[in-house]
């Protein structure tokens, strides 16, 4: 499909090719007939954007033109600056500012949503539309109680008091919440970041809107709550009819949810189709390259994209055997009051490895790094440094000596808030040469100018302040910035997480190019599996603070695995090309844990001097008994 022209996403584009709505409250499929294929809330035509500079129009967007009937999924994806998200603010009557329409129009439940006055605005933002976006901590009061904000997204429409407590119940059950009065006097911060997203989802609907808008509303979510949170929207959106909008860089996720999908770069629609089509034979190079770039778990390496969207997975350089180990850990326990965040963890961390921390939120895998790099301090346990600096990291960050603090870095997830805003790149870099005494006044720009380089930016873009950089350019600053105390050891706290599948790819091709170059041992923590699967030499796999599956990559992903594992590659979305749909990809990973007695084949097993693990050999190795 041609730039700028819609995709079949219209009744009469389904009816000649034969699709069907969903019915709602069943999820099944109604023909042509149904009330809501014939609507369509959701309409934006020939849409174009731009904002001011320098005495002449930016162009944001340019005739841009879908529409979304009711029960359908439109998703928008394309990577940063495409202008997906500028589109989904138009919906609802938001441009950022300086921006103007510069032609075309959007219409909402059949009203020009730039042609109405501000009370006819607020009116259709609390009747007709509503908007999840991707961090609900932040689109949540947190000095109110979340079934007060609750109550209020419903005072428009329901006058009396206890009735909007009852609604707001019924609402938060509806979304999944069990025990809606308990979480009700609830604030924020209280709430898992699931839950949180939940609630925002009840807030959401509490207008009873015809259309739904979604900003990558599970980006920060583990793979578990991901799947909870996607089927509930579909279910709540066939069930209410929703004409729902969905913008994503995840394709796994797009694939699961969308029936059509629009393709932007740089402004421009280059692909519309319907999901199945478009990811079972994508016809644009851009959309190939998109598609190739996404991470999968049957990947033994880092996925390598050529410019026609060719894909080659690159060999992975191994661990030596003789590699001497550079931390270890001896049943540390890291506690939040009387809970134990993480409980009795062993592990130890080679030279030149990458240990991949995995787990559902709350699971202890961040607590666990924080720990490692002196940002709370174990409650017991030994954690040691092991090399010329060999040294006790039981002792917070505050109390290491320098020689020790330095080498052991963090790379943080979100670069936006870890990067000073008013500091320029380079001094970002400088500032931990000058900290741990590594360089000179009159040496530390050239060293940090070096640094630069060494993560593949040009040295020109020192210069800049974080918000004249991209996302992946901001990311890159914040390793080189880790990189800059000379460590040991990074720890990469979910560093791609909020990047275009083809940032990702960069920057993990990076981190394993310093990884052999530098000789670095990481500890990498991520919800994606797939991303560990390409990047990781082990996987240590947690649950409720403990370490219940530990072992090298291809052995845990070969299986047979624990049963938390199992249902953590269970939970994995990717885009299925072969048929379009979002498929699960648990691949070999299917094998369950053999009974204490036996191996993987049957055979029976050593047990661990601890006498709760299941020895399957190799270093692989699964806790006895189930989730």
């Amino acid at each position: 499909m041609s730039t700028g022209q819609a995709p079949h996403t219209g009744a009469e584009s389904e009816a000649g090719a034969g699709a069907q709505a969903r019915t709602p409250g069943t999820g099944a499929r109604q023909g042509d007939e149904g009330l809501y294929l014939r609507e369509v809330p959701a309409r934006v035509k020939d849409l174009s954007v731009a904002y001011r500079s320098n005495g002449r129009d930016i162009t944001v967007a340019e005739n841009v033109s879908f529409e979304v009937a009711a029960g359908r999924t439109l998703a928008v994806v394309g990577e940063s600056g495409s202008g997906k998200s500028t589109v989904a603010g138009a919906l609802l009557g938001h441009l950022r500012h300086g921006s103007r329409i510069t032609s075309g129009s959007v219409e909402v439940a059949g009203r020009d949503v730039f042609s109405l006055g501000g009370r006819d605005l607020r009116a259709l933002r609390a009747h007709d539309i509503a908007m999840v976006g991707q961090n609900a901590g932040n689109a949540l009061t947190p000095s109110m109680r979340v079934g007060t904000q609750l109550e209020e997204a419903l005072m428009a429409r329901v006058p009396a008091r206890a009735e909007r407590r009852a609604e707001a119940r019924a609402l938060l059950e509806k979304v999944g919440l069990p025990g809606p009065d308990r979480i009700g006097r609830r604030y924020p911060h209280q709430l898992s970041g699931g839950q949180q997203q939940r609630v925002a989802i009840a807030m959401a609907l509490a207008a009873r809107p015809r259309v739904l808008v979604l900003d990558e509303p599970t980006t920060a979510l583990d793979v578990v709550t991901q799947a909870r949170i996607l089927d509930l929207v579909a279910d709540l959106s066939a069930e209410l009819g929703l004409a729902t909008v969905l913008v994503s860089h995840d394709l796994g996720v797009v694939a699961r949810m969308a029936d059509e999908v629009v393709v932007m770069r740089e402004g421009a629609v280059v692909e519309a189709a319907p999901a199945a089509e478009l990811f079972a034979a994508p016809r644009h190079p851009y959309t190939r390259r998109l598609l190739a770039s996404v991470p999968r778990v049957s990947d033994a390496g880092l996925a390598e994209v050529g410019e026609d969207g060719t894909r080659t997975v690159r060999d992975r350089a191994p661990v030596p055997e003789d590699a001497p180990e550079v931390v270890s850990l001896e049943d540390v326990v890291v506690r939040y009051g009387r809970s134990r965040a993480v409980d009795g963890v062993s592990l130890g961390l080679r030279r030149g490895e990458v240990l991949a921390l995995v787990g559902e939120s709350g699971s202890g895998k961040s607590t666990l790094a924080w720990s490692l790099a002196g940002l709370r301090a174990p409650a017991s346990g030994r954690m040691r440094l092991h090399g010329e600096q060999e040294g006790d990291l039981a002792a917070g960050a505050r109390k290491r000596p320098l020689a020790l603090r330095r080498r052991i870095q963090l790379a943080f997830q979100n670069a936006d808030t870890s990067l000073n805003p008013r500091r320029i790149a380079r001094e970002a870099v400088r500032r931990p040469l000058r900290f741990f005494g590594l360089a000179s006044r009159s040496d530390a720009d050239a060293r940090a100018r070096g640094l630069i380089e060494d993560v593949a930016l040009d040295p020109a873009l020192s210069d800049r302040l974080p918000q004249q950089l991209s996302g992946g350019q901001r990311q890159r600053v914040g390793i080189a910035r880790a990189l800059a105390g000379g460590p040991d050891v990074v720890v990469a706290d979910e560093v791609t997480t909020a990047l275009d599948v083809s940032v990702q790819a960069s920057v993990l091709a990076l981190l394993d190019d310093l990884r052999t170059e530098r000789d670095l041992a990481f500890v990498f923590i991520s919800h994606d599996l797939a991303v560990v699967r390409g990047i990781a030499d082990r996987v240590a796999v947690m649950k409720d603070g403990r370490v219940v599956e530990e072992g090298p990559v291809g052995a845990v992903f070969a299986g047979p695995n624990h049963p938390y594992t199992r249902r953590l590659m269970e939970a994995v979305l990717e885009p299925d090309t072969a048929g379009g749909a979002g498929s699960d990809a648990a691949g070999g990973a299917a094998g369950a844990a053999p009974d204490a007695s036996e191996g993987p084949d049957g055979a029976a097993t050593q047990g661990t001097a601890e006498g709760e693990w299941i020895d399957l050999g190799g270093g692989h190795r699964i806790r006895r008994g189930g989730e």
